[in-house]
């Protein structure tokens, strides 16, 4: 029941090939994606990915870094901005009762304008090796 494995807190081993290569290896065999959060700029997945023709999405933005529900509209009408400037956005989240809540909020009313919530699978591309 699921489609790919994500990155969480671990901006260490993101940027450290000799332990993130065998896992994306194995995801890539294993016919899933991978989803980095984003919260590492040196993360190196995207090439990993690349060199492994494995399915690759990025986080654009962390929607509840402030877990205020203020905070969190905040970052949705942010990656909104994010989504039309460039065809499409990915933000991720954790599993908190008031990230929920206003990201439920939010995902009734989205569609009134002009966004459509996709998959991760519809926004994952296979990466380019560099």
């Amino acid at each position: 029941g699921y489609v790919g494995v994500a990155s969480y807190m671990g901006a260490r081993f993101t940027a450290a090939e000799q332990m993130l290569a065998p896992v994306l290896r194995d995801t890539a065999k294993r016919g899933l994606i991978y989803v980095d959060d984003g919260s590492s700029p040196r993360s190196i997945a995207s090439q990993i990915a690349g060199s492994h023709n494995l399915p690759f999405a990025k986080s654009n933005l962390i929607l509840d870094t402030v877990p205020t529900p203020v905070e969190i509209d905040r970052a949705l009408a942010r990656l909104e901005i994010m989504a039309r400037d460039n065809g499409t956005a990915v933000g991720i989240a954790t599993a908190q009762p008031a990230t929920i809540a206003r990201i439920a909020e939010w995902a009734k009313k989205v569609e009134g304008r002009g966004f459509v919530l996709v998959p991760i699978t519809m926004v994952a591309v296979k990466a380019k090796s560099s």
